[in-house]
């Protein structure tokens, strides 16, 4: 038995006991004019069976009296069992670690959100939990939601074209969206909810069909992938161009990362402002090297020095993560 079921057999246990009480009370009150009081002490000594009433009882007072009883006997057996269930099947549990991450996901802001936790999704975000940026699930089945809380990742479940379920996910403060479900019809109403719910979102699509890529750019996806033609050409460049594959490979390892690849985006105060690229080159103590800068209308290759770095260009460095951590310091990033 699933969660939703438990939680309504234990709101439908609730909802009898206190309308048993509420006719007890109601009846006691106009069958022997007792009060308020004396009506809800007798109605659930009547429903525990303890028996005790404030003064005899008239003819209909006792009639009345073994309804009672049977009524609220009958929903106390139905709300212990119903609870039972619920604590023994560790539902409760799981309501409350439900909550407590609900609460996290609150406070989460400039966070990724992944849509579709099958094996696109899964992958994202395993990479995404190695470069240590704070992630959200979306998907509708539960046992991949299960699967998530036993890796530690926060999730959610439901289905991500919703307002509601995305809203639950922080969407209006995300930073990036992942799109990656298998079905090409969940994608394009995904990204159209994103899209406006947060008009300043970037958003990774998955295409599943060669067709539904230009649609999902009019959806709103800044970046459409497909799985299926990366696939193929990661294979054949392995075949062609090997130590290059092994050169990227190595550039975005998050989990072992010998060298990386950081892009840094430059406020007023950073120091290369002003500097073309071969100055800024030659002031790089730390030793990273700087492999393109991206400006307004376009990236800039490395092999242009004499272009002139601007506040607000993005810097892409090439290096050790100790280096690069140097850079991204001393640039405010």
């Amino acid at each position: 038995m699933n969660q939703q079921t438990s939680l309504r057999h234990l709101r439908i246990a609730i909802i009898l006991v206190l309308s048993v009480m509420a006719v007890g009370i109601a009846g006691y009150m106009l069958i022997e004019r007792l009060s308020f009081a004396d009506a809800l002490y007798t109605t659930i000594d009547m429903m525990s069976t303890i028996g005790n009433v404030t003064r005899p009882l008239s003819a209909n007072g006792r009639l009345f009296t073994i309804a009672i009883t049977i009524l609220g006997v009958g929903s106390l057996f139905y709300t212990l069992g119903a609870t039972t269930e619920f604590m023994i099947e560790g539902h409760l549990s799981r309501a409350i670690g439900r909550r407590i991450m609900d609460r996290k996901i609150a406070t989460l802001r400039k966070h990724h959100i992944i849509c579709g936790y099958g094996r696109v999704g899964s992958q994202i975000a395993e990479e995404i939990a190695a470069a240590r940026k704070p992630f959200v699930v979306i998907d509708e089945n539960e046992a991949n939601i299960q699967h998530c809380m036993q890796r530690g990742y926060l999730a959610l479940q439901g289905n991500a074209s919703r307002d509601s379920v995305l809203g639950a996910a922080g969407i209006q403060y995300a930073q990036v969206l992942f799109v990656a479900t298998d079905q090409d019809a969940n994608n394009l109403s995904i990204t159209l909810s994103a899209r406006n719910l947060n008009p300043g979102l970037f958003i990774i699509a998955r295409a599943n069909e060669d067709e539904t890529v230009a649609k999902l750019k009019l959806a709103g996806a800044d970046r459409v992938l497909s799985p299926y033609s990366i696939g193929g050409h990661r294979m054949a460049n392995l075949a062609l161009q090997p130590t290059v594959m092994d050169f990227f490979d190595s550039l975005i390892n998050a989990e072992h990362p010998g060298i990386a690849v950081q892009e840094v985006t430059l406020p007023i105060h950073s120091p290369l402002i002003g500097k073309t690229l071969v100055d800024a080159q030659k002031t790089m103590s730390e030793g990273p090297m700087i492999l393109a800068l991206k400006k307004p209308g376009g990236l800039v290759i490395g092999n242009r020095p004499e272009t002139c770095i601007d506040e607000g260009d993005t810097v892409i460095l090439v290096g050790t993560p100790e280096q690069l951590a140097i850079i991204a310091r001393n640039n405010g990033a």
